[in-house]
């Protein structure tokens, strides 16, 4: 069984120390923009650990994984806009939607194997896209779903420590998950499916699982992407979300998790770098996917892991 890039037990040790010195951004450095930005640094990292339960541990990539975003979104906008129901409360409704679609989904799509499970998932997310643009008179179509904010006030320091404390709270459960039996089960389905089942693995209910947790914290960031931002559109259900969750994952080291924290700080700085050079920065998703993929398959887990063996090595030699 090949190698997984689960963080070692230290990485949790010093994880309260990590929170505290991220913490401290905002109230010493008092820069709304800096703090957007990491912001969306934290959003994206979170995006790509949740994309990576399916794609790195039972090896499906869910190019659906936009539909369950906005599914989040959009339900938590709608039932603001007509219910008037405060998203502190919609979010449940929200998750549980995008649990639910994601469990039936996944009933639907994991027995079939390969590229078909991923090309179905991503038509899911079309429809999706297509039917909240034509229910314009429901959804506002592309004229866009007004959304009211989580937090009083205009200042975005409220947003930064929600968002720090959602990434926390995601990467320890997924973390435990795949630590556990659970975890283990997902490894073994997908580094042999035929082999899981003859140790006596229930496959299609392990691959649910873990397709309907990814769906349920997609709907979860759906939901504090829409109240943050705003303004959403069905865009919100396309591959400008699905590509860069992807783009995250593989660069950070499928199979990781917490990968795709430096991962997301890498891309979203580099991102932030080239803003004005428009579209075409979405070509840093391609260049940096290749030079994952030829040059180091482990990503910048990997290296960081060579980087932390080589020191001990030092180390030992002084």
């Amino acid at each position: 069984m090949g190698e997984i890039n689960l963080p070692k037990l230290k990485t949790f040790k010093i994880l309260p120390y990590l929170l505290f010195v991220v913490a401290l951004v905002p109230p010493l450095f008092k820069n709304e923009y800096l703090n957007s930005v990491l912001i969306s640094i934290f959003l994206w990292a979170a995006i790509g650990a949740s994309f990576d339960l399916t794609a790195g541990f039972i090896r499906v990539t869910n190019f659906g994984y936009a539909g369950f975003f906005a599914i989040g979104a959009y339900t938590s906008g709608l039932l603001a806009l007509y219910f008037n129901i405060s998203p502190w409360i919609g979010v449940f409704p929200a998750v549980a939607f995008a649990a639910a679609l994601g469990a039936l989904v996944g009933l639907l799509t994991l027995r079939l194997h390969g590229i078909y499970a991923a090309v179905f998932s991503w038509f899911l997310a079309e429809t999706i896209k297509y039917i909240l643009a034509a229910a314009s008179d429901i959804t506002r179509g592309y004229q866009g779903l007004m959304n009211p904010p989580l937090f009083p006030g205009i200042s975005r320091f409220p947003y930064y420590y929600f968002i720090l404390g959602i990434l926390a709270f995601e990467i320890i459960i997924l973390t435990k998950i795949a630590r556990g039996k659970m975890g283990f089960a997902f490894r073994v389905i997908g580094e042999d499916e035929t082999a899981a089942k003859s140790i006596g693995v229930n496959v299609l209910y392990y691959k649910v699982s873990a397709f309907t947790i990814s769906t349920a914290f997609a709907g979860l960031l759906g939901v504090f992407y829409a109240h943050y931002i705003g303004v959403i559109t069905p865009d919100v259900s396309s591959l400008v979300i699905t590509v860069p969750a992807l783009a995250i994952c593989y660069v950070g080291g499928v199979g990781s998790i917490w990968g795709s924290i430096p991962s997301s700080f890498v891309i979203i700085t580099i991102f932030e770098a080239f803003r004005e050079i428009g579209a075409y920065r979405f070509i840093i998703y391609g260049v940096l996917l290749i030079v994952v993929m030829i040059w180091a398959r482990t990503g910048l887990v990997g290296l960081i892991r060579k980087a932390a063996e080589k020191m001990k090595v030092t180390e030992k030699e002084k």
